[in-house]
């Protein structure tokens, strides 16, 4: 596949990028089939990084810029590309934590990948946690934070959750340069990551056993 939105968003030139997507727009074209260019140029940003070709802080603007052409179209975190989803996940950055930028990164390269996203946004409180859970039933839950004050915030999600009954039929992902092994069991979660591209692969293993 290739395309001058394509072409753009991988140089990751966002005057080119915005320009090329707002005429686009404007001329009446599929929103879905800009959509699937975004999404395919963000992975090719990912590949560009995984060979030591582009760097964090590349692949960060590129998941900054795709995030904002989305929006300018008006499309929703959770919009399922081409009518198919691999599955739903959930996804916040937990309360008292603001920040965003890895998890919008992460729900770009899962939306890039088939799967069905819902973006709590950030200082989620455990009731939006719990409420969300039980309306979308995901197979999987993503919790971010990146501050270690919220360590404590976020294994009082995850023990709410099991209180509640909801943790049987759901994985949970945490995310964020708290992420690690201890913190992971420490929190109760099922596994962690470090970067969005690591969380994809994980999640698409976990749906695929």
């Amino acid at each position: 596949m290739e395309s001058k939105i394509i072409s753009a968003v991988e140089a990751i030139d966002e005057k080119r990028a915005m320009a090329l997507v707002a005429a686009d727009v404007e001329s009446g074209k599929n929103k879905s089939e800009i959509a699937n260019q975004l999404n395919y140029a963000l992975q090719r940003v990912a590949i560009r990084y995984e060979e030591g070709e582009y760097y964090i802080a590349d692949l960060i603007m590129a998941g900054e810029l795709v995030s904002n052409l989305f929006k300018m179209m008006g499309m929703e975190s959770d919009q399922v590309l081409n009518g198919r989803s691999l599955g739903k996940i959930v996804v916040g950055t937990v309360f008292d934590d603001i920040h965003d930028v890895g998890k919008n990164i992460f729900i770009c390269m899962l939306r890039s990948e088939g799967f069905q996203v819902v973006d709590l946004g950030t200082d989620v409180s455990t009731e939006r946690f719990i409420d969300m859970i039980k309306k979308e039933k995901p197979a999987i839950l993503g919790i971010s934070g990146i501050l270690t004050s919220v360590v404590e915030n976020i294994k009082e999600v995850i023990d709410e959750i099991t209180a509640q009954g909801l943790r049987d039929d759901l994985k949970i992902i945490l995310g964020g340069a708290l992420a690690g092994a201890e913190y992971a069991k420490y929190v109760g979660a099922d596994d962690y990551s470090r970067d969005a591209i690591e969380g994809v692969n994980k999640c698409k293993a976990w749906l695929a056993e």
